[in-house]
């Protein structure tokens, strides 16, 4: 069984239409650096396109928000260099809310990002968050914890924030933590703490291999020991404290 066919998109939906890179230099008003990306990518095809008329879901819009449909792409990729730039060069060259699927060999890659409208320039829309899996195989079980029947679907910014929080959710859960009835950005919020705590660790021990003076190293040794249990109590209670 595909991905696709995991997630449950409806046969209706589907488009499978080969997309010229061209259209991203054309839409996309990217810079030299940013169409070279490019050279990374073998293919990209447009594989469904989420709609009212194919989906039964209902369009949403509000005067930050305009999530008309969603549009599912894959990238067949040469190799994984810059993917994080790629993602967000695709992702504000195309207007829409998309899944972006990249495949590479055996493994797959989903991106998602959040857009709001542009305040200075209406008719544009601003990347203001990225959420993405870790690379899996396509016979992962977690492609079917995105089915549409298990999401919500009162509207399509509404699945999509789902599809968002599913995946913040899955992550949390891959570094050993369970946090019980978590919100997405309850999720979000306690990965990007313990990012920034690994972080930290890893500059105050740097700092004390350089460190000659004594008590200099105890005053660094004590932060370093501070990080360690803050890390281990979000670990074991699965968020961090309000």
């Amino acid at each position: 069984m595909t991905i696709y066919a995991k997630i449950n998109f409806p046969d209706a939906a589907r488009i499978d239409k080969v997309v010229a890179k061209k259209q991203f230099y054309d839409n996309g008003d990217l810079s030299s650096a940013d169409k070279k990306l490019f050279d990374n990518v073998e293919k990209i095809y447009w594989r469904y396109a989420l709609k009212t008329e194919t989906t039964f879901i209902q369009p949403f819009s509000d005067e930050e928000r305009d999530y008309p449909e969603i549009e599912v792409l894959e990238i067949i990729l040469r190799n994984e260099k810059q993917l994080n730039r790629l993602a967000e060069v695709v992702m504000r060259s195309i207007p829409y809310p998309m899944l972006i699927f990249f495949r590479s060999g055996e493994k797959v890659q989903l991106w998602l990002g959040k857009l709001r409208q542009n305040q200075a320039n209406a008719g544009r829309m601003t990347l203001t968050e990225t959420e993405t899996t870790e690379w899996l195989a396509e016979e992962d079980s977690f492609w079917e914890t995105l089915s549409v029947q298990k999401m919500p679907t009162a509207n399509f910014c509404v699945l999509y924030g789902a599809w968002f929080d599913a995946i913040s959710k899955n992550r949390l859960a891959k570094a050993g933590i369970f946090g019980q009835n978590l919100s997405g950005d309850a999720a979000r919020e306690t990965l990007e703490r313990l990012q920034n705590i690994e972080k930290e660790i890893i500059t105050l021990r740097n700092r004390m291999k350089k460190e000659s003076q004594f008590n200099r190293k105890m005053e660094l040794n004590a932060k370093l020991q501070k990080l360690k249990k803050e890390k281990a109590k979000i670990t074991e209670q699965g968020r961090i404290e309000s």
